[in-house]
Parts: structure tokens; C-alpha cells; sequence
């Protein structure tokens, strides 16, 4: 292992205060940065992980225990709906300890990297895609800099990360430098495993259950670019997977040293590879480990024989991104499936007494309101376990953002209001308005969950359902 002199990282996840969080009871390990974290261990430097949002920490909160670490380089990860307090967190970082080098990276930087620099004069750095090379070479390159501040330590500042790839800066007149960009990572395999212990893993939550904290990513990259995803462009086209070998390796670990009885594969296409599906479900019964263990999936993408196979080594849910129920307005969203895949789908899992959790959105551009009903009546004819019901969200990075953006069609530019449950598009321009949009995902979840077949049918389970959906439609009319 490589060992350098002493750059001192501290990552940051910033406080997220969104409804749509809170009423969900969210409080996940922040594995990005844990990935970041455990790269910049393996080569030899000292790194930290402030997780601000575990704790509820203000800004100024977080800006003063992350100076008690007296770090070199503050990195804070952010969301769209997360940005403006990860911004802050910079501002107060920058106020606690001026001659810190502070940078930002996420999903939403990486495609508005000039705005974000613009908006925040205290930011140095924005990492540009995929993180963990990316913090290496700038831990690197700014080994000895002890201050970012005034002319000659900018000067030295810029001479240092003006090779580094797959970032964005000011050069010394203000203007945005672009590094040429960093390629995807081919080999997942050679990064290690998120760094939990730097986290106090044990009180991350969903629902208040801590099972649910056991979160892998098992693969990366979407051949699929559904309009509203982002997948396709932060990780690539091409799907790239860990070896089987590898992820249950985590999956072991996760068991063994943290007592978890439950996993959660949440990457989008755990499905894609019918065959590394299979090898990493015989690993698991080949060790012999008792454990439950869930994933997401395309409806196209699994059939009846591959779900009852996966069930022998402990497949217990399956999450499915359905999201209407009109073929209609699935294909306006590039969706590439079909109603009856769909059925299909929720009847394999069904016949195989699988938990299933369907995913479903009102308000894409064109859909009609007659189209929303459809999606209520489908979600009811799927009988999933759990639905989860939202309103569109048009990411930046996303083709439907870019194509509202340009149409005019963005009625907001609040980032900390891309929760899922506001109307982001001037529904106006479709012939109604946002609140009918709002009021139709009230009345889905009372649609759904307020049926006697579903309440009988689900009385171990309904008294944190209640509370999720309770919250939400909170959150919805807020």
C-alpha cells in the first residue's frame, strides 16, 4: 500500500430537511462518499466522514465540528434537492477555515458545474462524474498546499489541479476551466468496499428499522435512457458489474460484522445479467449465509424461472420502476416496456410469494389527466405490497430536462423543491395546474392503501405504512 504525507480529507454529507426525506424516516448511509472514503484509504490517506444529515445538524453545526478535524480538503456530496444546503455548508466551512481547499461532487454538479461554481464563490472544486479516481489525483496534487487564499497560494493552488481530470475550477481571472474528462471506472471490482467505519453504521434507519441500512451497489451503468433518468449519463451506457465473487464478499461482511439479517442490492439493473444474477445468488447459498436479501428490477428484464431460482438463496422483494399505466405516455418517457411485461412481472413474484414495491409518477409532459386515472386503476390491478406514488421530477443532466429547459417549461428553479411531491413543470401549458397534479397523488395513496382487500390483507405491515403514507400526503400538501 502506498503511503503519502498527510493531505487530510473530510467528506460531508450535508443536511437534507426535504419532506419528502423526513416523512420516509430516511437516514442512509451516505455511499458515495463511503466509496470516495475507502478508495482514499487504500492509498494511504488520512480521511474522515461528517455525516451532517444523520445527526441533523445545522450548517453551522456541521462547519464547526468538521474545523475540530482540521482537514486539508472538505469534499460534500449533493443532490439536486440537497444542493443549496451543501452550498451552505461550504460558506460556513469556508468562514471556520479560510485557507481550506473545498470541493463538490454528485449527480447534479456534474451537469451544472458552471452554475454551481457561480453560485457559491467559496467553492474551489466541482468533481465531475464518477468521484473516486477523481479525489485521488487532487488528495495527490495538493499534498504540501497550506493555503488556497491570495494570489500566490491561487496561483499554486491552480498550477496543482490543472491536470487533473474530470473537474471543474476558476482559473485566476474567475472564468471556468473544464480538465479534460475522467473515463468510467471498468473494473469495479478494484474498488473496495464503502468505508462503514468511518460512519457509526448502527444508526442509519428506514422506517426505523436498521435492517434496511444494508444497502450494496452491484453494478453500474444503463443501456436503457429512459427520458427522466439520469443513470445513463452520470454512469455510462454500458452496464459494468462486480464479479459475483466480490459482492457477496460485501454481502458476508455486511452479515457477519454488523449483524445485518437483511441486504439490499439497490443498484437499477441487478437483473441485467441473467447469469451473474445466478452466480451471485449460488455464492450466497455456497457460504451458507442465512440471509434475506432484495433488489430492483426492470419488468423486462425477469421472468418466472430466474425469480425462483433467486429465491433459493434468499430473494425475499423486488422493487419495480412501473411508473404509468398508460402505454401512451410510457412511451413518450422512453420507457421501452409494455403493460403486459408489467403484468408479467408482478405475477411472477406474485406466484413465487415474493414482496414486490411499485413505483409509479403523475405529471409527464403530455399525459393527460384520464392517463393519470389509468395509472391509480393499474397500480390497484398490480396489487403490489407497497406503492410508492410522486410527481415528476426533471433532473438536471436528464433529456427531459434539457427539453423542458428549453421550452420554457420549468416553473422553478428552487432546487431544495425537486422532492418528488411538487410540481416542477408549468402544468398550465398542458391544460390544468399543478395543484390538480398534487391532488392526484393525494388521491392515489388514498386510492390504494385505503381499500379493505389491501388493509386485511396487509395488518402486520400497516402501521408503518400508515405513518409513511400519513407523512407524505403531508408532505404533498405542504
Amino acid at each position: 500500500m502506498e503511503t503519502y504525507k498527510m493531505t487530510r480529507i473530510l467528506l460531508i454529507n450535508p443536511p437534507d430537511k426535504a419532506e419528502s426525506s423526513t416523512a420516509l424516516r430516511l437516514k442512509l448511509p451516505p455511499l458515495g462518499l463511503l466509496y470516495i472514503a475507502a478508495y482514499l484509504e487504500k492509498h494511504g490517506f488520512p480521511v474522515e466522514v461528517l455525516d451532517a444529515n444523520l445527526y441533523d445538524y445545522t450548517c453551522e453545526r456541521t462547519a464547526f465540528e468538521a474545523s475540530k478535524k482540521s482537514p486539508d480538503i472538505v469534499g460534500v456530496t449533493a443532490t439536486t434537492v440537497t444542493l443549496k444546503s451543501a452550498l451552505n455548508v461550504i460558506k460556513a466551512v469556508r468562514r471556520a477555515m479560510p485557507g481550506v481547499v473545498t470541493m463538490i461532487g454528485g449527480p447534479h454538479v456534474t451537469y451544472m458545474p458552471s452554475e454551481t461554481l457561480a453560485e457559491c464563490p467559496e467553492l474551489d472544486i466541482v468533481v465531475i462524474g464518477e468521484g473516486e479516481e477523481t479525489a485521488l489525483e487532487l488528495a495527490r496534487s495538493l499534498e504540501g498546499l497550506s493555503h488556497v487564499t491570495g494570489r500566490g497560494g491561487l496561483r499554486e493552488f491552480i498550477g496543482r489541479i490543472s491536470n487533473v481530470r474530470g473537474i471543474a475550477y476558476r482559473d485566476g481571472s474567475g472564468l471556468v476551466r473544464y480538465a479534460p474528462p475522467r473515463p468510467l471506472i471498468q473494473d469495479l471490482d478494484s474498488i473496495p468496499f464503502p468505508a462503514r467505519h468511518l460512519v457509526p453504521f448502527e444508526k442509519y434507519v428506514v422506517w426505523d428499522r436498521r435492517e434496511s441500512a444494508g444497502m450494496i451497489m452491484t453494478s453500474r451503468g444503463c443501456p436503457f435512457a429512459c427520458n427522466y433518468c439520469i443513470s445513463s449519463r452520470m454512469a455510462g451506457t454500458k452496464f459494468r458489474g462486480r464479479s459475483a465473487k466480490n459482492v457477496v464478499d460485501e454481502v458476508q461482511l455486511l452479515h457477519e460484522r454488523y449483524g445485518l439479517k437483511g441486504v439490499e442490492f439497490i443498484d437499477d439493473l441487478f437483473m441485467m445479467s441473467h447469469k451473474r444474477a445466478k452466480e451471485i445468488a449460488s455464492e450466497i447459498k455456497a457460504r451458507g449465509l442465512d440471509i434475506l436479501w432484495s433488489a430492483s428490477s426492470r419488468v423486462n428484464t425477469i421472468n418466472e424461472e430466474l425469480i425462483r431460482e433467486l429465491k433459493k438463496s434468499g430473494l425475499s422483494s423486488l422493487y419495480f420502476g412501473v411508473e404509468s399505466g398508460s402505454q401512451r405516455v410510457l412511451d413518450l418517457m422512453n420507457k421501452r416496456i409494455t403493460l403486459e411485461q408489467v403484468r408479467d412481472a408482478f405475477k411472477a413474484a406474485r406466484n413465487n410469494k415474493i414482496f414486490t414495491i411499485g413505483s409509479f409518477m403523475f405529471g409527464y409532459p403530455g399525459e393527460t389527466l384520464d392517463e393519470m386515472n389509468q395509472t391509480i386503476k393499474f397500480s390497484k390491478e398490480l396489487k403490489p405490497d407497497i406503492a410508492q406514488f410522486t410527481i415528476l421530477t426533471p433532473y438536471p443532466g436528464t433529456p427531459l430536462y434539457d427539453e423542458l429547459k428549453s421550452s420554457g417549461l420549468i416553473k422553478s428553479n428552487g432546487w431544495d423543491a425537486y422532492t418528488f411531491t411538487e410540481p416542477i413543470i408549468d402544468y398550465e401549458a398542458f391544460g390544468f395546474s399543478g395543484e390538480k397534479v398534487k391532488r392526484m397523488l393525494i388521491k392515489a395513496y388514498m386510492s390504494f392503501y385505503l381499500r379493505p382487500s389491501y388493509i386485511l390483507a396487509h395488518l402486520d405491515t400497516l402501521p408503518v405504512v400508515a405513518r409513511v403514507i400519513k407523512n407524505l400526503i403531508k408532505a404533498s400538501v405542504a
